[in-house]
């Protein structure tokens, strides 16, 4: 009966961490709320999440304590981690078109670049939309 009751103790002690990280992490973590423009344009910030969790346990005395009870002290313990990272933006532009700017693994400087260069393009456009 011993070894039921612990098992069960360490099932819950795993359930219930699982349950707090659902709680922590949805899909409003990964998918941002999304940024409208005055110009009609949508911007929608992309994350990475990422999780890592431990739990164990296991029955522990000395030689004194093992000679006098049936059974070992239970001890157990969980520990979890986690790190949400920008990943990219989604632009929606008003005419339907989409476009994904990746900011991940780049240095700022390149970031700043290629979006200085998606509106050197878009000028561009403009332009000879005028013209």
């Amino acid at each position: 009966m011993r070894k039921f009751e612990e098992t069960t103790s360490i099932n819950d002690l795993i359930s219930g961490a699982m349950d707090k990280i659902k709680t922590i992490v949805d899909s409003s973590t990964i998918v941002g709320e999304s940024i409208k423009t005055d110009d009609g344009v949508t911007i929608i910030p992309i994350s990475k999440v990422t999780v890592g969790f431990v739990v164990g346990g296991g029955e522990y005395a000395d030689l004194s304590s093992r000679r006098v009870a049936n059974h070992f002290p239970m001890s157990g313990g969980s520990s979890g981690g986690m790190s949400v990272s920008p990943v990219g933006f989604l632009i929606l532009q008003p005419n339907g078109d989409v476009e994904f700017v990746n900011v991940e693994n780049k240095t700022l400087y390149q970031t700043i670049l290629n979006m200085f260069n998606s509106l050197l393009a878009k000028m561009e456009e403009k332009a000879d939309e005028q013209n």
